[in-house]
């Protein structure tokens, strides 16, 4: 790895530790409730439930094992990404490893439509979708998700699958695209916002 991305990574760590500072878990906080109909604790920052801002790296075995089913190699950045930083707290629900092998098919390593945007649905009838050339990395919630463009021009970018407007949109580059939730949070957090949640 070079010494560029490293210290990039270095940075990223380090700034999610401090947005996690930033947002421990609130009591009553969370949407969700337990058993006994109380609310459970909860974050500011959409999804940390889900990860609680813990990750899990990534072994060179198992990122192998990934591109193998997925027939193509993951860009660089977001390889070197899952191994030093791993997967676990990220935008929105977070970047979850299950999430990431069940997704990993032969589908990826096939082109992925050129342009910026398009339609989600490739025919008039809705059975053909936009599902080839990238790999779901996490979900929005409301059944739209984010991937990673793994095949192209675009690879290496972030593309937003928003099925409910039968859409899809290229993002900038995946450690773009994560330092940018990082300080978004961090700079609402840290100016004494509270709102319900961040986005």
């Amino acid at each position: 790895m070079d010494r560029d991305l490293r210290a990039r990574l270095d940075r990223i760590r380090a700034r999610l530790a401090r947005l996690r500072e930033l947002d421990p878990p609130q009591p009553e906080g969370s949407n969700l409730i337990d058993r006994d109909g109380k609310r459970l604790d909860g974050y500011i920052m959409f999804g940390a439930a889900s990860h609680a801002y813990r990750h899990w790296l990534i072994d060179e075995e198992h990122l192998r094992t990934l591109e193998s089913a997925m027939g193509c190699t993951l860009p660089a950045e977001f390889r070197a990404f899952l191994s030093e930083i791993g997967v676990g707290a990220g935008p929105y629900y977070g970047i979850d490893w299950e999430y990431l092998r069940r997704g990993a098919t032969a589908k990826c390593a096939e082109p992925f439509p050129e342009g910026d945007s398009g339609p989600y649905y490739l025919d008039e009838d809705g059975d053909e979708e936009v599902e080839s050339g990238y790999l779901e990395i996490t979900q929005m919630g409301c059944g739209d998700d984010v991937g990673l463009v793994v095949t192209g021009p675009a690879r290496g970018r972030v593309v937003w699958v928003l099925r409910t407007n039968d859409v899809w949109e290229l993002g900038p580059p995946f450690l773009d695209y994560y330092e940018q939730w990082i300080e978004r949070g961090i700079g609402r957090l840290e100016a004494g916002e509270r709102p319900f949640q961040i986005v």
